[in-house]
């Protein structure tokens, strides 16, 4: 029983802090690429490239706001899924709704869905693009990845939305992991050692 509360306590650490590391790591390199760009373009180049050349990651940003705010029941009350201002491109209000509980599920899942349908629209579309053989069909694809990438970051207002119904969340992953007896570091711990391992000759 012991090994197994452990085993989820790390599992909850690990799923819990991995999304917002994500983003927070996406974030960064975003920032590096759009300095390197002005450095050799100029600063407008640069933001126009980073800001309004990808403007399809933008609306993919905006649109998981608004889809995980819906699905979890809350009310979208105010949608720009596009419209720079100042240092923002895009803006989702939503109103949380029910009992505490969803209330708290509501925000944080919300405030997360950038990065995680990210990640889930970027394995897609990874997919397609081995599967698609046009090579102008693979420009289009790999457009759309990069123009993703850029844009599933977490902002601070994200980060602070994600806190407030952070302990609910994590108590339920915990449950979740408790139950179903997940140990996310083992299999983690597996898979390291065997991707150094030295292949047999």
């Amino acid at each position: 029983m012991g090994e197994r509360l452990l085993a989820a306590v790390i599992s909850t650490a690990i799923i819990i802090l991995v999304v917002p590391l994500i983003g927070l790591l996406i974030d960064f390199i975003t920032e590096e690429v759009t300095k390197s760009l002005a450095k050799g373009l100029g600063p407008t180049v640069a933001l126009f490239i980073m800001n309004y050349l990808t403007f399809v990651g933008t609306i993919h940003h905006e649109c998981s706001h608004a889809l995980y705010a819906l699905i979890t029941g809350a009310k979208v009350t105010s949608m720009q899924i596009f419209k720079p201002d100042g240092n923002r491109l895009g803006c989702v209000q939503l109103q949380p709704r029910g009992i505490w509980l969803t209330q708290s599920l509501q925000l944080t899942l919300s405030a997360i869905a950038p990065t995680v349908q990210g990640l889930i629209s970027e394995i897609l579309l990874f997919n397609l693009f081995m599967f698609v053989t046009p090579i102008w069909l693979k420009i289009l694809v790999g457009y759309v990845m990069v123009s993703i990438f850029f844009h599933m970051t977490m902002s601070g207002a994200d980060l602070k939305a994600a806190l407030k119904g952070l302990p609910i969340v994590a108590l339920i992953v915990f449950i979740i992991c408790f139950i179903f007896h997940v140990d996310l570091f083992t299999v983690l711990k597996g898979f390291v050692m065997a991707s150094f391992q030295t292949p047999a000759v």
